[in-house]
């Protein structure tokens, strides 16, 4: 065969190192969108492809080198890459969904939380990639053998060295056409029907040059089905989703939007950018309803701030919620994805209101850029389920005080929970990095931090000028009982005023994330609680828990709970699977012991309330029978408050309201 066409063969060998270099890239520039919609962007997804493609590759070539001594003809190599194209078209366009889902859920299978990110990403990577990896690999060894025999002349260094240059311009267009114009544009199952075109026709005009003809034909009606038909085929295996409004690819990865309707008729949307993590959610009727998004904004709500500056705007819900609560609010929303701007116009009319301006920018560099003054800031920027590093710097939030009237404040949604239950005795401490946060805003000139963890999801509050908690807490209880303010906003002030607390000012010791050290691998949402729970657990085991645990005054809360949460990892697993089921188990102990404390209580609860009891936890009180809540001291206010948070985390504002009402009415709330 190599000798059927002398004069054709070697351009067309050096077309194959170009085709074998571009679908090398093609196809691992398709995994890190691939891998992203299923396991997010992330530090150990980048890292785990990047090995295990470096891997196939090395695998690859080793087995390319012996099989061209042993199988040196093209026509095997040129068997190879069609049976890499096949792996393809089935594995990657039509089982590619269920392999993922498999994938995705194994992570429930180990407790420790760097075998949750890596192993399911490594298993994915090696089914998806390892074996067409390993096949394009072999294209090297094999032209470097058939070059150097045909072109003896040269020598093997020069006919090495070309191969190389050429393979690597493949490599080039296989990394600049996906990125530029191949993904954003087409997606990732047209760009793979790209591959398996490519791929198949260098196949067939490699039979043709070996007469081969009939086989030619063959490969050539081969790639064509499988690159128009493949596609095609995915897209009718999809799982139809009657909630779906829009599901697509954009520049920044996969969108998907759904919508429900719920029992009082409020139409919901959630805009998910990854398999099972609904970024917002947003009541286009209603933009107050849900409570999560109204807390981005109640702060400034309270204060009558009227210039609003929301980076991350996601589906608009913080936009909507503004502009429903006071009609002299102007807003200037940032979002990085022009595809979701165009959705959120769409999805939620008020958007179009002529007080906002959306702006298509990625945040930090709209901050270098804009000149105006803001009243109050939004920070909502999530690139998949983690905070991208670039906005989570002392730098970022330098640019952000910098934007900021001398009275103003900053909102940040972190997605990351403060544990302040721990005993002291945790060896290695747990990594807490919102600390790490906090202690970045008050380097970058904050002058007082306030955080509630009411929704597990870390609302933090940066003012520019000093601040009291009393203060604030009062302002917010007194919006919250004027009753000519929307419930749902009233619910949400109500909650702040109770759930808020002082974030210490010797946060400052702590080192601070900036552009020259963040650990974004330690900036996932998933498995915190679990990394908190399994310090705990050993700690348990340590010689002081005896006597600095369980012989803690009963009027200590943070040492009840820390009790709980380790009997739960000791029960159960470290796990917050684990911690729920202790809590439906167990969880009335737990509620007993919570009463009995604030039944000896006389002063306000709500600030250790606050730091100490999780509303899971209360959720699981608001479940005890009336008969069992002690009738003396604050046992009754803490019953009430935790059906108040029940129905607030639900969504039911206006229902928690009479309860949160008369929990102000007590006049608790002062600061501590």
């Amino acid at each position: 065969m190599v000798s059927a066409q002398p004069r054709l063969l070697n351009p067309y060998l050096y077309l194959l190192s170009f085709t074998g270099g571009f679908n090398v890239m093609l196809l691992e520039m398709c995994g890190f969108r691939v891998l992203g919609t299923a396991f997010g962007s992330s530090i150990y997804v980048t890292g785990v492809l990047l090995a295990l493609v470096m891997i196939a590759l090395s695998v690859g070539y080793y087995l390319g080198g012996r099989f061209s001594q042993r199988f040196g003809t093209l026509e095997f190599l040129l068997g190879l890459l069609a049976g890499a194209a096949v792996y393809v078209a089935v594995v990657h366009l039509l089982l590619v969904e269920p392999l993922l889902d498999a994938c995705y859920h194994l992570r429930a299978s180990f407790d420790d939380v760097t075998l949750q990110h890596v192993v399911p990403v490594s298993l994915a990577t090696l089914v998806l990639f390892g074996p067409p990896m390993v096949a394009l690999s072999h294209v090297s060894p094999y032209l470097i053998k058939l070059l150097s025999a045909s072109d003896a002349g040269q020598g093997a260094g020069r006919t090495a060295g070309n191969l190389m240059a050429v393979s690597n311009v493949g490599s080039i267009a296989g990394t600049t056409l996906p990125s530029f114009l191949l993904l954003p544009v087409l997606g990732v199952r047209t760009t793979l029907g790209i591959f398996l075109a490519s791929l198949g026709l260098v196949v067939a005009l490699g039979l043709v040059l070996g007469r081969r003809r009939v086989l030619a034909a063959a490969a050539a009606t081969a790639a064509v089905a499988m690159a128009v038909g493949g596609p095609a085929a995915a897209h009718l295996l999809e799982k139809q989703d009657a909630a779906l409004v829009f599901a697509g690819e954009s520049l920044y990865g996969t969108v998907r939007v759904l919508r429900a309707q719920e029992d009082g008729g409020d139409e919901r949307l959630e805009y998910m950018p990854s398999r099972d993590y609904v970024h917002s959610t947003v009541y286009p009727k209603a933009p107050l309803k849900d409570q999560f998004t109204t807390a981005y904004v109640n702060v400034g709500l309270a204060r009558e701030s009227r210039r609003y500056l929301v980076l991350g705007t996601a589906l608009g819900g913080a936009v909507a919620a503004i502009l429903a609560a006071d009609p002299q609010a102007e807003v200037t929303g940032v979002e990085i994805d022009p595809l979701v701007v165009d959705l959120s116009l769409r999805l939620v009319p008020a958007l179009q209101s002529p007080r906002v301006k959306m702006v298509v920018r990625d945040a930090r560099l709209f901050l270098r850029e804009d000149t105006s003054t803001y009243d109050y800031i939004v920070v909502d920027i999530f690139a998949g389920e983690q905070i991208p590093t670039h906005c989570i710097t002392q730098e970022f939030f330098a640019l952000a005080r910098a934007r900021l009237a001398e009275d103003g404040v900053m909102q940040m949604n972190t997605n990351l929970w403060d544990y302040q239950v721990l005993s002291g005795l945790e060896q290695p401490e747990p990594f807490v990095g919102v600390r790490h946060l906090h202690s970045a805003l008050l380097h970058a000139g904050f002058a007082s931090l306030f955080q509630s963890d009411f929704f597990g999801n870390g609302h933090l509050y940066a003012f520019k000028r000093p601040t009291e908690l009393a203060a604030l807490r009062e302002q917010l209880a007194r919006r919250a009982l004027d009753t000519s303010a929307d419930p749902h906003l009233r619910a949400s002030w109500a909650v702040a005023s109770l759930s808020l607390v002082t974030v210490p000012d010797a946060r400052r010791e702590v080192r601070p994330f900036t552009d020259a050290w963040v650990p974004d691998h330690q900036l996932h949402l998933k498995g915190y609680i679990d990394r908190y729970l399994a310090s705990l657990l050993r700690a348990k085991e340590s010689a002081g828990w005896k006597s600095q645990v369980e012989g803690a005054s009963p009027d200590d809360l943070r040492m009840i709970s820390v009790r709980h949460y380790a009997a739960a990892a000791a029960s159960f697993s470290p796990s917050e699977p684990g911690f729920k089921s202790y809590l439906e188990t167990k969880g009335g102990d737990f509620c007993h012991e919570l009463l009995d404390w604030a039944a000896r209580q006389q002063e306000d609860i709500h600030v250790p309330v606050a730091r100490y009891v999780h509303t899971p936890v209360l959720e699981r009180c608001a479940r005890l029978p009336a008969a069992e809540v002690p009738a003396g001291g604050a046992a009754p206010r803490l019953r009430r408050y935790a059906e108040a948070a029940t129905l607030v985390d639900s969504n039911q504002g206006p229902q928690a309201l009479p309860l949160l009402v008369a929990l102000l009415g007590d006049g608790h709330v002062a600061g501590q």
